[in-house]
């Protein structure tokens, strides 16, 4: 099963998907004479009633990834020079530097010899480099202290780097050594911290430092159950004015909720855009992790984690209301997307990868989990290369960042 999706994935861009308007290509091409012609990085797989090809262009099309010093498509372990594969990593956001010519990693490392089960305590932001998008990324310095997880790290028209995260660069708890016995660490106090609040780092280059910036957006309901200190897993857009728009997640349980704010500038002030709420993804024990990105035709799009959804035919209850009792991370279809024109109406969310990758010696790795998922775009706004947290099938705690090369563009 797992061979045969990927050789699907490598071949199916040739095949034409009947259509009416661009929605039918999911806003990755152009209904062109009644077909969808794909824009670079985006195919179509045989999904659907008796293999229908569909949803048209709505899968990401990868080409083959590297194998390097920390393994099988790994472009960050985290560590000593970014390749210590003792060393927990979970995802990691890419920017082109342009003043240096340099591809320049934020990625969620933990501290103190610790795996990703203690990334509520230990999870920080780390800064990472590299000459090439497929790394191996070499690690700088800690950029925002624990507790800080999932950065998204964007830049702003003025130049001015702005690393988004789950949490403010503190914890509720102190980090634990995982070095040494385990003891429960106490409760920190916070009882400071007045409503709903999030906090953002900025800095003039990607070498910081790193300055915190913390606003309290209007609108957020006090019933969602991501609360203080941000746990919020935001995916900003900036507009070409200096505007800002954030797709932010809002509810651990049931696995759901996404809400839009906006601002006029990254300091804020931010609002919650009220229409449809946080059900946006219109699905329950669904979806987490939201990467939100604008198109060359200035379409709306969202990468996330899809949960629940094995390999095989779909399940027809998929996202409803009922609790799934099956795992929530299943191998099988990790990634989804969604589309949109204006950015607050959105699709049916829909399959886009899953945790399978063809490396370049030709063999296929399977992961356990594939998380996390942050795209770079070249100039004609082409995604190029997706990123995401993995664990291996090995059975292995620590967990590492992996790259896959996204074809028809520029990576090819």
């Amino acid at each position: 099963m797992v061979q045969r999706l990927v050789t699907l994935a490598l071949l199916a861009g040739v095949t034409a998907v009947p259509c009416q308007t661009d929605s039918d290509c999911s806003l990755n091409g152009a209904c062109t004479d009644g077909a969808c012609i794909c824009d670079p990085g985006w195919t179509t797989l045989p999904h659907g009633p008796d293999g229908a090809m569909s949803p048209g262009c709505g899968y990401l099309d990868f080409g083959p990834s590297p194998i390097t010093e920390c393994g099988p498509a790994c472009t960050f372990h985290g560590g000593q020079g970014g390749v210590d594969v003792t060393t927990t990593s979970w995802g990691g956001s890419v920017n082109l530097n342009e003043k240096d010519g340099k591809y320049w990693m934020f990625a969620a490392e933990m501290s103190e010899h610790c795996t990703l089960s203690h990334w509520t305590t230990n999870s920080q932001v780390v800064s990472a480099v590299s000459d090439t998008p497929v790394g191996p990324f070499v690690r700088q310095a800690v950029a925002v202290p624990p507790w800080s997880h999932n950065p998204q790290a964007v830049i702003a028209p003025d130049g001015t780097w702005v690393i988004f995260t789950l949490g403010p660069g503190f914890g509720q708890k102190p980090q634990v050594n995982c070095s040494q016995p385990t003891v429960e660490p106490a409760d920190l106090d916070h009882s400071d911290i007045q409503g709903v609040n999030f906090t953002v780092h900025y800095a003039a280059s990607p070498r910081g430092p790193w300055t915190p910036l913390t606003f309290t957006p209007s609108g957020w309901d006090s019933n969602w159950t991501l609360q203080n200190p941000g746990n919020w897993n935001p995916a900003p857009v900036f507009g070409e004015d200096g505007s800002i728009r954030i797709m932010a997640h809002t509810d651990w349980n049931p696995w759901a909720g996404e809400v839009i704010l906006e601002a006029p500038s990254w300091r804020g002030p931010y609002r919650v855009h009220s229409h449809m709420g946080d059900r946006i993804d219109r699905c329950d024990f669904c979806e987490e992790d939201p990467f939100m990105w604008r198109d060359k035709r200035g379409n709306w799009h969202v990468l996330y984690h899809r949960m629940f959804d094995p390999y095989g035919p779909l399940d027809p209850n998929w996202g409803s209301v009922v609790k799934p009792t099956k795992t929530p991370v299943p191998l099988g279809w990790a990634g989804g997307h969604a589309f949109s024109k204006d950015g607050y109406v959105w699709s049916n969310w829909t399959r886009c990868y899953n945790t399978s990758v063809v490396l370049t010696n030709g063999t296929v790795v399977e992961h356990q989990r594939r998380e996390r998922p942050k795209l770079l775009f070249d100039a004609d706004k082409n995604p190029t290369h997706l990123y995401n947290g993995v664990f291996d099938t090995s059975g292995s705690s620590v967990t590492f960042t992996i790259v896959a090369p996204i074809k028809g563009t520029h990576a090819d």
